[in-house]
């Protein structure tokens, strides 16, 4: 059973379900890839402000206090980065690609 609260699922219980997903599917096997409720969160902040939507809205989607909080969600990662140095090189040098794959 479930802990609930009213209508509402709790922290716990969907912490609990989260982990059970990521060792039925074995997603948490490998170290280097972080998984749990703290990387669905973050993934889900992620994809909101990747897709355009407005940073105040995903604010209060995250229930975050300070907008600063949710500032975290615009940051370059490193693939972002590798595709604008490669957009660079490529737009000069259209014979080379894919010249940097990390950090």
């Amino acid at each position: 059973m479930l802990n609930t609260r009213g209508d509402r699922l709790t922290d716990r219980a969907a912490r609990d379900i989260i982990v059970a997903l990521d060792e039925a599917t074995g997603l948490n096997d490998d170290p280097a890839e972080p998984s749990g409720p703290y990387v669905l969160r973050h993934t889900f902040g992620t994809q909101l402000v990747r897709a355009g939507k407005d940073l105040v809205l995903v604010a209060e989607l995250m229930d975050h206090e300070r907008l600063d909080t949710t500032r975290q969600y615009t940051l370059p990662t490193t693939a972002d980065r590798a595709a604008a140095l490669n957009a660079l090189i490529t737009d000069h040098r259209p014979e080379r690609t894919r010249l940097v794959r990390g950090w």
